[in-house]
């Protein structure tokens, strides 16, 4: 292993932790990077802008957060950040628009449990911050059922957050909606029940035409 990928893998292991202290949902990505690692890249940089967003939003809320022995992780969180405010500096353009926001918690169905509903309210926070962006909310599912359902079923997930996230404050010319089935899963081939909830999914990405051709042409979506 390269030693890139020796900081990219403690940097996933400091996130982790780091959420499970401050019971924050979150599912480090399997890295499918080939060849010389740097230890970081978008993929890294989204999570860890996302344990940030998460913690701040806590914090705001009035919660402790607790970092309790993982101060050594957190020193080298800090130096990841600082590497990334340079990769930042040099190339803004291709780091921003790599920004995501995973949701997690639909039933195989389509429902959303009721404990999962303020993180809804957190999507919507995290969208303030960004006024200036036009948002992309792309339904997902797992494997299970026809091609033809899970496309249905994604777009109606991604329209339905949408909605959510309007009666929340955010303004509707600034989110669309489009749904790629079980064509995006974060956990390929997936089979027990906890990876297959991996999959049922929506994602927040910045709106991108490229993107929303991308998926069309990849899922058939109109």
């Amino acid at each position: 292993m390269t030693n890139g990928k020796r900081k990219c893998e403690a940097l996933k292991a400091i996130r982790k932790q780091i959420a499970d202290l401050n019971n924050i949902q979150y599912v480090p990505c399997e890295c499918t990077h080939s060849g010389e690692c740097m230890g970081t890249c978008p993929t890294c940089e989204r999570e860890r802008q996302y344990i940030e967003e998460q913690l701040t939003i806590k914090k705001k809320k009035g919660n402790i957060l607790k970092v309790m022995g993982v101060a050594a992780g957190l020193s080298a969180l800090t130096s990841f950040q600082e590497a990334v405010a340079q990769e930042k500096s040099m190339n803004a353009d291709s780091t921003s628009t790599k920004l995501e926001w995973d949701y997690y918690g639909f039933d195989f169905n389509g429902d959303v449990p009721p404990a999962q509903w303020r993180q809804f309210d957190e999507m919507a926070e995290f969208i303030s911050k960004y006024p200036n962006d036009t948002f992309l909310v792309v339904g997902h599912t797992d494997s299970r059922g026809s091609d033809a359902y899970n496309q249905k079923l994604s777009e109606s997930r991604a329209k339905y957050t949408r909605q959510i996230l309007i009666e929340r404050g955010v303004d509707p010319n600034r989110i669309q909606a489009i749904g790629c089935g079980e064509k995006g899963p974060r956990i390929p081939n997936a089979e027990t029940e906890p990876e297959h909830e991996q999959n049922r999914r929506v994602t927040l990405e910045r709106y991108s035409p490229q993107r929303v051709e991308e998926i069309k042409k990849e899922t058939g979506a109109k």
